[in-house]
């Protein structure tokens, strides 16, 4: 924003826009949620009281900001302090954000539970660990338990719950802090009807009338494991989402053929 925060405001301005849809896909579902965020901080005036040329848009046109995540991963965090004017504050802030964002998440994708729902992604790699002794030979069998063993080695967890309080226990600490804004659209299938969840782990969230959510919460769905094929899987559930007409993968035969073959 700092290096194109002209021509974005020049071309609103030149186009008459009212509204901003922020989207992406997996890492770039999170930065759209992040710039959320910026974007109704920047346009509120009791967040960011110094004037900006976002504040006088907000005032002169209404400018409404929107966030469609695919499939990306936990970005906020809701730190308590003793100024309970200021946890207010804050908990006003983000059901503010929550009320025009939502995100994908496709059966067991392990992305949009990251990084918050560690339970989840520790079931994902024991699943993985316990399906290398049994895993297809051939290049894609090495690839697939290459990755596996990277990753842990990556996290230093090499025997998962036993090593974690040990050596990730502050990361851990940190990690389980994220939560979502917005609901959830979870897809238990591609044929299944989609259910729209929360994911308020600090009871923060309220629904339009300011009332607690009556929604089921997002970390209620735990990880089913499958015998085979663990990391194919999980890659199929992140890209499946975004397979379609017009969609980003759509033009990628190759790709799609190996991840539905």
């Amino acid at each position: 924003m700092a290096k194109h925060q002209d021509f974005i405001l020049k071309k609103i301005k030149e186009h008459d826009v009212t509204e901003i849809l922020l989207t992406g896909h997996s890492l770039a579902g999170g930065v759209a949620q992040v710039a959320h965020l910026w974007f109704t901080g920047t346009m509120d005036p009791s967040i960011d009281p110094q004037p900006n040329p976002w504040k006088d848009l907000k005032n002169k046109v209404g400018i409404t900001v929107r966030t469609m995540s695919f499939e990306g991963p936990m970005t906020t965090v809701f730190m308590r302090s003793d100024d309970n004017q200021l946890n207010q504050k804050g908990i006003d802030f983000i059901n503010k954000c929550s009320a025009n964002m939502c995100t994908t998440c496709y059966n067991m994708d392990v992305v949009p539970r990251m990084y918050g729902y560690l339970e989840f992604g520790l079931s994902a790699v024991e699943n993985a660990l316990s399906n290398i002794t049994d895993i297809e030979k051939g290049i894609k069998g090495s690839v697939e338990k290459d990755v596996v063993e990277y990753f842990l080695h990556s996290a230093k967890a090499y025997s998962i719950r036993k090593s974690i309080d040990g050596k990730l226990k502050k990361d851990v600490t940190v990690a389980m802090q994220f939560q979502h804004l917005g609901h959830i659209i979870y897809y238990d299938s591609s044929e299944a009807k989609p259910q729209v969840c929360i994911d308020d782990p600090n009871g923060i969230l309220n629904d339009a009338e300011g009332k607690t959510s009556p929604l089921p919460q997002f970390r209620d769905i735990t990880y089913v494991p499958v015998k085979t094929g663990v990391v194919h899987k999980l890659t199929f559930d992140h890209m499946y989402i975004i397979f379609g007409p017009g969609l980003t993968l759509n033009w990628q035969p190759w790709f799609e053929k190996k991840l539905c073959e």
